[in-house]
């Protein structure tokens, strides 16, 4: 698995982590070189004091989880504040409900705001899609408001549903939306429970980072 530790960021999202969890991903990102931590925002001020400033690992804070039905406003000062306490990249979740309702248009007015403000700190974001409850016409169309908000990156599930088992992993849908996704464009698959084998497919196919529990 060596060689997979770069495309490798740790979660820390469940809602029962604990401390011990905490040091032990740390641990991970520090003896094994792991791409980095992704987070709730308020772990993100202890997380960037054991790290230090100049740690090559990403620390990732996670806007609006885990159905992203925070208003706008709310989301912009989580973002503001998950940089201010150190995150040095920010995922957003979409709000499925709106989504899934005339408002959708608002979404990429949403997603237009935050990556302005993650850019005029030179920070990246990532759009975390729920892929599971979307048809693909809908996974499409989401990608591409993504893309034209100017999001840097795309995710395709928060991997709750994976921790709770109410989706299993799967490598092709995993592949095919990273072939949905434009070059120019990151993109981070949510991997617990894949194999090895797995996840160097996925390597192989241009995913940048492979979202792990453990």
């Amino acid at each position: 698995m060596n060689h997979l530790f770069p495309y490798i960021e740790r979660t820390l999202l469940h809602p029962n982590v604990t401390i011990t969890e905490q040091y032990d991903a740390l641990d991970e990102v520090n003896q094994l070189g792991l791409a980095g931590l992704v987070v709730a925002p308020f772990w993100v001020k202890k997380h960037r004091r054991e790290l230090g400033a100049a740690h090559p690992a990403t620390l990732t804070a996670v806007v609006g989880y885990p159905f992203g039905y925070q208003r706008t406003e709310v989301k912009q000062q989580e973002l503001e504040l998950a940089l201010a306490d150190g995150a040095n990249a920010v995922e957003v979740v979409v709000n499925t409900s709106a989504l899934f309702s005339p408002t959708s248009v608002w979404l990429k007015i949403e997603l237009v705001k935050l990556v302005a403000m993650a850019h005029a700190h030179e920070i990246p974001l990532t759009v975390v899609l729920e892929s599971a409850l979307l048809d693909e016409a809908q996974l499409l169309t989401m990608i591409k408001t993504a893309t034209d908000a100017g999001a840097d990156g795309l995710k395709n599930a928060t991997g709750a549903a994976l921790a709770t088992g109410q989706t299993p992993f799967s490598l092709k849908k995993s592949l095919v939306f990273r072939a949905n996704v434009p070059s120019s464009v990151t993109v981070s698959i949510a991997a617990d429970g894949a194999t090895e084998a797995e996840l160097e497919a996925l390597v192989s196919a241009g995913v940048n980072r492979l979202a792990m529990r453990a």
